[in-house]
């Protein structure tokens, strides 16, 4: 099982993405997603892509603060890029991202108890919305903190499940010291709540999606070979 996580690279992150690579390379990834909110101003992705033993993507990330932008974003960004990730922090961004078949993959925001809701859920089964769990929080919180965004997690886990959602893991890195090893992450995962082979699928999700997201689809259900 080769697995891939999302993240971000110079300048929206502190590390260029070669040197991402190269630390994703040791620590045993298959691939990475270079998920910028401005991909067109990637610093020197041709470096990056030239890494041999690691596959390097370029992806794109969306973030809005209403409707409007976030539906006019996601329209602009998807012919371009083989992979779409959505991170909404409010209700109605996670319903809308839900709804559009266009996202590959909705990260809610955990800062409130219950992000996700069930129409929301239910909408991103029947429009294949992958949920991403984002681990990050968990190395930069403490306290009180740490104790609401674990149980956010865990109600959403459980959501996602009851409605038989794919799951996709990562640790939102921003620089080269924060990414963690494929290990680490599905062991931590583990103590979340998630089972082995549900956090060892998670962790590799986002490259099935992208291979599938390149092949070429004219219309839904046919595929030009």
């Amino acid at each position: 099982m080769s697995y891939f996580d999302c993240l971000r690279a110079y300048p929206e992150g502190s590390s260029s993405a070669s040197r991402m690579a190269l630390k994703a390379k040791s620590l045993g990834y298959g691939g990475i997603i270079i998920c910028n909110a401005a991909p067109g101003n990637l610093f020197r992705p041709e470096a990056a892509e030239r890494i041999r033993g690691i596959e390097v993507a370029i992806g794109a990330e969306v973030m809005a603060k209403d409707v409007r932008s976030l539906r006019s974003r996601i329209t602009s960004l998807r012919p371009r890029y083989p992979l779409l990730l959505v991170r909404a922090a409010t209700e109605e961004l996670v319903r809308t991202a839900s709804e559009d078949p266009n996202v590959d993959i909705l990260i809610p925001s955990y800062s409130s108890r219950r992000p996700l809701g069930i129409a929301a859920a239910r909408a991103a089964k029947l429009n294949q919305v992958a949920i991403g769990f984002d681990l990050g929080p968990f190395f930069r919180l403490s306290g009180r903190h740490r104790s609401r965004w674990l149980e956010s997690l865990g109600r959403n886990l459980q959501l996602a499940r009851k409605f038989d959602l794919r799951l996709l893991l990562t640790v939102g890195a921003r620089s080269h010291l924060d990414l963690r090893s494929p290990r680490d992450i599905i062991a931590l995962a583990e103590v979340m709540g998630f089972e082995h082979q549900e956090a060892c699928r998670a962790l590799s999700l986002a490259g099935d999606i992208m291979a599938l997201n390149r092949r070429c689809w004219p219309s839904p259900g046919v595929e030009l070979l």
